[in-house]
């Protein structure tokens, strides 16, 4: 419990910080109270012979009040200087890439040839499953995601919140056609703000047929000198494992152009077992900005040293008052 306190501290601040110049002088404040004490209306000779039949009192009733009036005052001060304590997002530093997922929705990922949790499921639901495991072991990793069929679209740009991509992930269903160029296009441009940073587009799908857009290969010698890597996963049926597949050669030239990799998976596990290869892959310093926002602590030492003010007001008049 008082590392989780001395932790809140640490992301505290003042709003007014040379206002706490006041504290210093509460210390020579007390000193010239002393030094200058108001001296007795009435003088006697000497008390030397009361102090052997006097009682010594339990506790100096003067300095108890003085202590609670500079506590107070000590309160009110802090609460003059706005003491702040920091509940929003600052901008996060971190190790991580920029990576677009570009992912088929094409009428061939309804195919219900995965086994996913015991039970058939299709490719498109296991690639969504799946993905969806992977970009939550990215915590650091800025991740955006294009879904194509016929024509491509940006579904999400470079985010680090990954709860909300995966919100807009799982709306995404399979319709018809494949543009797999267009697809490499739009990640391409949603990576273009990463200056001097790592940029991966990691594109699955299980075409074995191009129907639209610009050829993949002409696109990959394009986004090549942006300093873009392109892995791409192709999704095949078992008996098509490491054999030739129609688009498997033309996809394969695309990753290597880009310095990428090729893969082929048949399962879920496939899947898995691709994203933890890619896992490995170099990491590099960004920063997102986000806004910092401060709560007031104020009323937290304003009412409290009020409230010592008001009792040491209140004991000097009453039960401890002095008596001329």
């Amino acid at each position: 419990m008082m590392n989780s306190l001395l932790s809140q501290f640490q992301h505290m601040r003042f709003g007014a910080p040379y206002l706490l110049i006041a504290l210093a002088l509460l210390p020579l404040w007390a000193w010239l109270r002393g030094r200058y004490a108001p001296v007795a209306a009435v003088q006697y000779s000497s008390s030397k012979l009361l102090r052997e039949v006097s009682r010594r009192p339990r506790f100096r009733r003067d300095g108890m009040l003085l202590l609670l009036r500079f506590a107070g005052i000590a309160l009110l001060i802090i609460a003059w200087a706005r003491p702040q304590l920091e509940k929003g997002l600052t901008d996060r530093e971190a190790m991580g890439i920029n990576m677009m997922l570009a992912l088929d929705f094409s009428g061939s990922m309804k195919t219900k040839d995965f086994l996913l949790d015991g039970r058939r499921a299709s490719r498109a639901e296991a690639m969504k499953k799946v993905f969806a495991e992977f970009i939550r072991t990215r915590q650091n990793d800025r991740v955006g995601v294009v879904r194509f069929d016929a024509n491509a679209a940006l579904v999400s740009p470079l985010t680090l919140d990954h709860d909300w991509l995966l919100a807009q992930l799982a709306r995404e269903e399979p319709t018809r056609g494949t543009n797999v160029g267009a697809a490499m296009v739009i990640s391409a441009e949603a990576l273009l703000p990463a200056k001097n940073q790592t940029k991966v587009v990691i594109l699955a799908t299980d075409a074995d047929n191009i129907s639209e857009g610009p050829a993949p290969g002409e696109v990959a010698k394009a986004i090549a000198p942006l300093g873009i890597k392109m892995h791409v996963i192709q999704i095949v049926d078992f008996k098509d494992m490491g054999g030739y597949v129609a688009c498997g050669p033309l996809l394969q030239d695309a990753a290597k152009v880009t310095g990428g990799q090729f893969f082929q998976v048949a399962d879920a596990n496939g899947l898995r077992n691709v994203y933890r290869q890619i896992d490995q892959l170099e990491k590099t310093k960004f920063k997102e900005n986000r806004q910092k926002t401060w709560r007031e602590l104020m009323g937290w030492f304003a009412f409290p040293g009020l409230g010592i003010l008001l009792t040491e007001m209140a004991l000097a008049h009453t039960i401890w008052r002095r008596v001329p």
